[in-house]
C-alpha cells in the first residue's frame, strides 16, 4: 500500500513539473575519463594488496554508484580504528547532499580513496581484505558518526581493511518545486536502483576500475 501510495504521489509530482532522475543537477555524476581511469587503476594496482575472501553474486560496486559495506579498520599493530557500516556516493559530484548523514553513520570520508578503490569491483555478497599502503591513507577524517564528536578519524598510516559489500545501487532522485535560481526546493533520493550493469569479467585483472 505504501509503494502503491509512493508511485501515486510521483506521478503527480512529475505532472507538476517535477522530475525524477538518476543523478542530475547538483548530484551529477562526475565523468570518469581515460587518464583518471589509468591513475586510479595504477594506485590500486601499486599501492593496494587485495585479495577476495569471498566471491559475492549481486551487482558490483563501482563509478556512479551509492555503496554500503560493513568494514573493519586496522592499523598493522592490530588496534581497530573502526568496526561498522561505511556507505559512499562515489563519483557523484554534491553527494554529501543526497543522503542527510546526521541520521546515518558511516559515510566514508572522501579522501580514503584506498578503501574506495578497494571495494570497486566487489559484487554484493562478497568479502575482501585490502592493505593499504600509508600514500592512498588520508590522515584526518575517516568516517562521519551521527553527531560530530562520534566521527573517526585515522593516521596516516598503513591500513588493513576487511570489507563485507552490503548493497550497490544507482540513487534515484525525486526534484520537485522548481525556483527562480533554476534549482528546486526538494532534491531527494527516493529510491536506489540495483541494476546489473557494469559486470565483471573473469578475465578482468583485480586491479581494473568499475
Amino acid at each position: 500500500m505504501l509503494k502503491r501510495t509512493l508511485v501515486i504521489l510521483i506521478l503527480a509530482l512529475t505532472q507538476a513539473g517535477c522530475s525524477i532522475e538518476e543523478g542530475g543537477g547538483l548530484y551529477d555524476l562526475i565523468p570518469m575519463t581515460e587518464d583518471g581511469r589509468q591513475l586510479h587503476e595504477r594506485d590500486k594496482r601499486e599501492l593496494l594488496k587485495i585479495e577476495d575472501l569471498k566471491l559475492g553474486s549481486g551487482p558490483l560496486a563501482a563509478w556512479g554508484r551509492k555503496i554500503s559495506a560493513d568494514i573493519e579498520v586496522r592499523y598493522t599493530d592490530g588496534t581497530v580504528v573502526y568496526r561498522g557500516p561505511m556507505f559512499i556516493y562515489s563519483g557523484f559530484r554534491g553527494s554529501v547532499f543526497i543522503h542527510n548523514a546526521i541520521t546515518e553513520a558511516g559515510l566514508l570520508s572522501f579522501g580514503q580513496t584506498g578503501i574506495l578503490s578497494g571495494i570497486n569491483g566487489m559484487a554484493v555478497g562478497g568479502k575482501r581484505r585490502i592493505i593499504i599502503e600509508a600514500e592512498l591513507v588520508s590522515s584526518g577524517l575517516l568516517v562521519q558518526g551521527c553527531r560530530p564528536h562520534e566521527n573517526v578519524g585515522v593516521r596516516k598510516e598503513k591500513l588493513i581493511v576487511e570489507a563485507t559489500l552490503t548493497a550497490s545501487c544507482i540513487p534515484v532522485l525525486l526534484r520537485a518545486i522548481k525556483l527562480p535560481t533554476s534549482r528546486y526546493m526538494i532534491e531527494r533520493e527516493v529510491w536506489c536502483n540495483s541494476s546489473s550493469e557494469p559486470q565483471r569479467s573473469p578475465s578482468d585483472p583485480i586491479w581494473h576500475l568499475y
